[in-house]
């Protein structure tokens, strides 16, 4: 594959570790961004940065004048405002998708499309879910990515577009702005960061697959340089769960506070009790190997918040 990519959200959490990615091995990227969420890590002379909004982007000019020849699709409104921002969400998640879809199926270059575990649901499964496991979106962040990966499959038919579906589980990392709406982790460290207690809404036992943003970057840039990826939904996670309440212990332990509350709340509209990943499919396609435990990139990211 030529080496100039497309990668839309790249100021973003996911985004930005994958353009770091990218130019670890040598790619010309083209990182597009609102920077609504996000900031610019990556001042690079193989990095191209263009302040797009995908709602009102419709991409032509990007791939008629720059040509990539791949892209990832990082872009999104976040999942925990999409009951709050309704419209919005089916905006960036849906058109705003759809707009670059096309394009990429006119150009008849390959994708790779960030889906996301909230696509399986509320489940009373209690083992990792599967690929081809039911789907049960119980948010419209959830249902918007339902939708996109349908358009995927059905704009290959029509159009011969190759695309790859990676349905990450949690991922963290360094890159998230603080705030209480977006990550797990990210909600949790930015309580901790800002006084001595965590509210949690929903149940403390409730069991989480994770992944640290390193280790999902090189699985994303991996499927987009693995042909056999192609018509494939994959799942990104470490294949070992936790509960929120360990994830949270985890935190205290490695911040030092020891002493911090911990206050349980109601939970949120379509928020699972088990969201954890069998990640078979994703160690046979990509050679998927998480090298990041749960204690491993949380300590990282601790120490990096802490300026260690």
């Amino acid at each position: 594959m030529s080496k100039k990519i497309l990668v839309t959200g790249a100021a973003g959490l996911i985004g930005s570790q994958v353009v770091k990615e990218l130019i670890s091995r040598k790619y010309e990227v083209i990182a597009v961004d609102n920077f609504s969420y996000g900031h610019n890590e990556n001042d690079n002379s193989l990095v191209t940065w263009l302040k797009e909004d995908i709602t009102k982007s419709n991409f032509e000019n990007i791939f008629n004048e720059l040509k990539p020849t791949g892209v990832i699709h990082c872009a999104a409104h976040p999942g925990g405002k999409s009951l709050q921002e309704p419209v919005l969400d089916v905006e960036v998640n849906v058109l705003g998708s759809m707009k670059l879809f096309y394009q990429a199926a006119i150009a008849k270059i390959p994708i790779v499309y960030l889906s996301s575990s909230a696509v399986y649901g509320p489940s009373e499964l209690t083992r990792g879910l599967k690929e081809n496991d039911e789907l049960n979106p119980g948010t419209i962040y959830a249902a918007c990515k339902v939708a996109c990966e349908n358009y995927l499959k059905i704009l290959e038919k029509g159009y011969g577009l190759k695309w790859t579906i990676l349905r990450l589980f949690a991922t963290y990392g360094q890159g998230h702005k603080g705030n209480t709406f977006q990550g797990i982790v990210n909600i949790m460290l930015t309580q901790l960061l800002n006084g001595n207690k965590v509210v949690v809404k929903g149940s403390l036992q409730r069991v989480r697959g994770l992944v640290y943003v390193t280790d999902a970057a090189c699985a994303i840039v991996d499927a987009l340089e693995t042909e056999k990826s192609r018509s494939h939904i994959i799942n990104i996670s470490h294949e070992t769960p936790s509960t929120i309440e360990n994830i949270i212990k985890i935190i205290i332990k490695h911040m030092g506070k020891e002493d911090a509350k911990i206050i349980e709340e109601e939970g949120t509209v379509g928020d699972p009790m088990y969201n954890y990943a069998d990640i078979t499919k994703s160690k046979e396609i990509i050679n998927f190997e998480p090298k990041y435990s749960l204690e491993e990139g949380l300590k990282e990211l601790v120490d990096i918040k802490l300026g260690k």
